[in-house]
């Protein structure tokens, strides 16, 4: 069997294609290393891990902890006293509970706000309701959530997603 010129030529040419490619230069390497740098890294849910909390983060917290949040887009916060200088809106936890959550560009803005809320109507997270039925009050990094619910598991359900933080960006 005897091979020709031209199909020697193209399994030459063929071989040293499917070989081992010459490294990329120095210089796309940091171009590409830069623009990952710029990229906030991304949680899980799709949010950006900043260390703060942001709607999207607080909803999919919420459903990671399988409690069924429903944005409520027609809704408005009824807790006149919070500004909310970030953020604020509502959340609609099963058909009962429901979840307005304010966010701040930090946690001192949050604490300097917090301080006009009555917390005489409000009952921490972690302490049993009275007859009253008061508020659930949530407060963590940059967030402050009130929540009206009479279900003491979800309560609690509710506190635990959110109090155990916001996405973390990776150390280095």
């Amino acid at each position: 069997m005897r091979i020709s010129p031209a199909a020697f030529v193209g399994w030459a040419t063929l071989a040293s294609a499917c070989g081992k490619s010459s490294p990329p230069s120095r210089s796309v390497e940091t171009a590409a290393s830069n623009r990952a740098e710029a990229a906030a890294p991304v949680a899980d849910g799709g949010c950006p891990a900043t260390g703060y909390w942001a709607k999207c983060s607080v909803l999919y917290r919420l459903e990671r902890a399988g409690l069924a949040p429903h944005l409520d887009s027609a809704a408005t916060p009824e807790e006149k006293s919070l500004s909310g200088s970030g953020s604020s809106f509502v959340v609609k936890i099963g058909s009962l509970a429901r979840l307005e959550v304010f966010l701040y560009p930090d946690s001192a803005t949050r604490i300097s706000d917090e301080k006009k809320l009555d917390k005489s109507k409000l009952v921490a997270a972690t302490a049993p309701q009275t007859i009253l039925r008061e508020r659930t009050l949530i407060e963590n990094a940059n967030l402050v959530g009130l929540l009206t619910s009479i279900n003491g598991h979800q309560r609690e359900r509710v506190s635990d997603a959110l109090t155990a933080g916001p996405p973390q960006p990776p150390s280095r």
